[in-house]
This record gives C-alpha cells, sequence and structure tokens, in this order.
C-alpha cells in the first residue's frame, strides 16, 4: 500500500516539474502552475464528459476529449522547452471549453461565471514583464464573457431543460470558484515553496560568507605567524645588543662603587645610557606584543599613524641594517590619524616592507623608503624600493592569493593578497603603482575626523 502510494506522488511530483530543470526560480513557479492547471483541467474533462454525453449535445462531449489532449499537450511542451507556448496553450484550453459550454448550452448554463474565473488565470502564470502573452490571456478572456453576456453567438442546437440547465449553472458556479481559489492556493503555495528556497539560499550564502571570513581569518593568523617567524632573528639580535649594552653599564657602576672615588657625573651619564637602552627594548616589545595580539575584532577607530610607522620599522631594522640595505623613513606627521585596526596595519606595512627587502636584496643599489602623503580624506602610505620593478605580466596578477614569484620556501603567495584584504575591510585599498619608477606600492586609508 505504502509504495504504491509513494510511487503515486512520485510520479504526480514528475508531471509538475516537467520542463523546469535550469530555470529561474520565477518562471519555475510559473511552469509548476502551469503544470498544475493542466493536470486540474485534465481532470475537470474527465468528469464532464459523462455529464456532457447524457444531457449536451455530443458533439461538447468530444471538445472534452480533445480538451483533455489538449491539456496533456501543454506539459509535453513545458517538457520540450517551450514555456511560454506551453502557458499560451493551457489559456486558450481553459477559454474554449468555457465558451463551448455557451455555444452549446447557451445563456442559461451560465459560462460567463467560468470566464469570471479564468480572469485570474493569466495573472498567475505570468509575470509582468510578459505582458504580450499576459494582456493576451486577459483580452481573451474578456471576449468571451462579453461574448456570453451578449448571447453572441445563439446555441448550435435544442437548449437543455431548466433542470439540466439547473445543473450547468451549477457546475460553472463551482468551477468558477474553484479555478479562482484552485489559482490563488497553487500561487501561495509556490510563493511559500520558492521563499523557503530562498531562505535555504541565503542560510547557505550567510554559512558559506562565515566559512570564508574563517578561513581567510586563519590565513591572515598564519601568514602574521610566519612572519613572526621571519623576524624572530632580528628581534632576538635588537634585543640582545641592548641587554649587552646594559650589562656593560652594570659592570662599569660595579667598577665605579669598588674605587675609591666616584665621578658622579659618570654614574648618571651611566645610568641614562641603561635608561635609553631599557626603552629601547621595551618599544621593541611593545611592537612585537602589538603585532601578535589578535585585534581582529577590535572596531575601527582613529589611531596615530607615527607609532604604527615605527613599530612596523622597529621589528624589521636589524634585518636591512644586517645585509646592507638603507631603510629610510620620512616625517610622519605627529597628529595624524587614521581610521585603523593599528595590529592589522603593520601587518600590512611588514608585508610591504619584506617584499620591498626581497626586491633589493641582491641589487647593487638597496634602499627601501617609506613615505606618507595626505590627500584631502585619504592617507597614502608609500613602500618605494631600489628594485628592478615589476613586469606587467606578473603586475596583473600580484594581487591574487597563492600567486608567488619568490622561490619555494620564501613565500606562500598570501601576503599581498590578504594585505590587500585588509586594506578594503578599513575601506581604503592597496595599490602597485604601475607607473612609478622605482616600484611603488601604495596603502590609502580614511584619515580620521579630526585629525591634525
Amino acid at each position: 500500500m505504502c509504495p504504491l502510494g509513494g510511487r503515486r506522488r512520485s510520479w504526480g511530483g514528475s508531471l509538475i516539474d516537467q520542463g523546469t530543470a535550469g530555470l529561474s526560480d520565477a518562471l519555475r513557479k510559473r511552469v509548476r502552475l502551469t503544470n498544475i492547471g493542466a493536470l486540474f483541467g485534465a481532470g475537470v474533462m474527465v468528469v464532464t464528459v459523462p455529464l456532457d454525453a447524457r444531457v449536451a449535445p455530443l458533439w461538447m462531449a468530444v471538445v472534452d476529449l480533445l480538451g483533455i489532449l489538449l491539456f496533456v499537450a501543454v506539459i509535453i511542451a513545458n517538457r520540450r522547452g517551450h514555456v511560454v507556448a506551453s502557458r499560451i496553450t493551457l489559456m486558450v484550453a481553459f477559454n474554449l471549453l468555457a465558451f463551448t459550454n455557451a455555444l452549446g448550452l447557451g445563456r442559461g448554463a451560465r459560462a460567463d461565471l467560468l470566464f469570471l474565473g479564468l480572469m485570474a488565470v493569466p495573472f498567475a502564470l505570468f509575470d509582468l514583464q510578459e505582458w504580450i502573452p499576459l494582456l493576451s490571456g486577459v483580452v481573451l478572456t474578456l471576449l468571451g464573457l462579453t461574448a456570453c453576456v451578449l448571447g453572441i453567438p445563439s446555441p448550435t442546437g435544442p437548449i437543455p431543460a431548466a433542470g439540466s440547465l439547473r445543473v450547468y449553472e451549477m457546475y460553472s458556479l463551482i468551477l468558477a470558484v474553484a479555478i479562482i481559489l484552485f489559482t490563488l492556493f497553487q500561487s501561495s503555495r509556490e510563493n511559500a515553496r520558492v521563499e523557503r528556497a530562498l531562505r535555504l539560499d541565503i542560510a547557505a550564502r550567510e554559512r558559506a560568507e562565515r566559512e570564508l571570513a574563517e578561513s581567510r581569518q586563519g590565513a591572515i593568523n598564519a601568514a602574521k605567524m610566519a612572519a613572526l617567524g621571519e623576524m624572530s632573528a632580528s628581534v632576538a639580535h635588537e634585543v640582545n645588543n641592548p641587554l649587552t649594552v646594559i650589562l656593560l653599564r652594570a659592570q662599569r657602576l660595579d667598577i665605579l662603587a669598588r674605587s675609591e672615588t666616584m665621578d658622579a657625573a659618570i654614574v648618571r651619564k651611566t645610568a641614562h645610557d641603561i635608561d635609553r637602552t631599557v626603552e629601547r627594548i621595551r618599544r621593541i616589545v611593545d611592537a612585537l606584543r602589538a603585532f601578535a595580539r589578535q585585534g581582529d575584532e577590535d572596531p575601527l577607530r582613529p589611531e596615530l599613524l607615527a607609532p604604527i610607522v615605527e613599530d612596523s620599522v622597529e621589528l624589521c631594522a636589524h634585518r636591512f641594517r644586517q645585509h646592507g640595505v638603507v631603510l629610510k623613513v620620512d616625517a610622519v606627521p605627529d597628529r595624524l590619524l587614521v581610521e585603523c585596526r593599528g595590529t592589522q596595519i603593520t601587518q600590512v606595512l611588514l608585508n610591504l616592507l619584506s617584499n620591498a627587502y626581497d626586491a633589493v636584496e641582491n641589487e647593487d643599489e638597496r634602499w627601501v623608503r617609506i613615505t606618507v602623503d595626505v590627500h584631502g580624506d585619504e592617507v597614502q602610505i608609500s613602500v618605494v624600493d631600489s628594485g628592478s620593478g615589476v613586469p606587467q605580466d606578473i603586475a596583473a596578477r600580484i594581487m591574487e592569493p597563492f600567486y608567488t614569484t619568490k622561490e619555494i620556501g620564501r613565500g606562500t603567495g598570501l601576503g599581498l593578497s590578504l594585505s590587500k584584504g585588509i586594506a578594503e575591510a578599513h575601506g581604503g585599498r592597496l595599490e602597485l603603482d604601475a607607473h612609478a619608477r622605482p616600484t611603488r606600492f601604495v596603502l590609502t586609508l580614511k584619515r580620521a575626523v579630526g585629525a591634525g
């Protein structure tokens, strides 16, 4: 019993979905309604054939049978992709059968009620953009309604008895109400189905966007950790040197303490040197801690640009000095504020500086320069290097994820792509100035309101 019921539901569902594959949601809804309407019309005709054969002229029963074939043709047309022709055919079939009642039974059969019910069908089958078939369906139904009201043409044969006409009148009324309710119900049902599919699609998109954001954040963190790894030797050296200075100064103070005479000026100078060296270590450690912290959920806020640039330079300065690369930093206005997350902007600058270092490492002239320019509401941070430039074919793809020109083990191809994403998340942009010589990358950020 259950397997048979399952097959019936599958069979019916298959007919309803004929011709819907690959269509937009809106058109799929209307094609499904066309198939449902064709099945509804064929069912009505199957019920009507015995009644017409017994009461009405015989030719009306023959027309009923032809109507069944016409409704079947609608589904076949949809299956073959003729989705506009199928809907027009359905409208013609419904109006033809209603007009048949008027022609065979006269005004007493109240076929005008059928035409009134059919007025709702074009709006269910056609979108307003399909105004030609929509208007044609409305006009066709209005012509049939007008003909019925005016009694044009006259019945082709003898009119059945009043009792039989009363049956047809009730039949027309019930069928008209059924057509209106059926059309409204199926339209509402299809709308609900489309809305449900849309909600599921939106949920899937939101889930995919969350997963993409998590994946992107993971890539950012991985790139950050890779940068920390690259900087570890440099940072260790930057901290070790000041510690050596502190140790020597402490030994000097110890020697002075053991001597019979102590020069106060020398003690003050030694203490000052220790204090200055400790401050240098503090700056390095603070910059490292700021870079390593998870600031991705921090809101955008006005931050001084100068400390961000200083921290970025502090973290990579030793690497540049160790290999004879001159790192120049133009003066940054003290009170210049930008809307940003400082940690992320440091990451972008470190990536640009690292790329610049790689570009000039084997050049005869080795220098990298950072400049800051203010243009209205925008602040441009430029990283310029003395490298040989970026070829045009590489420049077109340089911001793509996983695209790298570095040898294996020296780059993942994520640095510039992630930096570009960070810039865009700040409402700014990261660009290669293709016309600049020497090579110039420009990070553009929004200037904070009230920035000095």
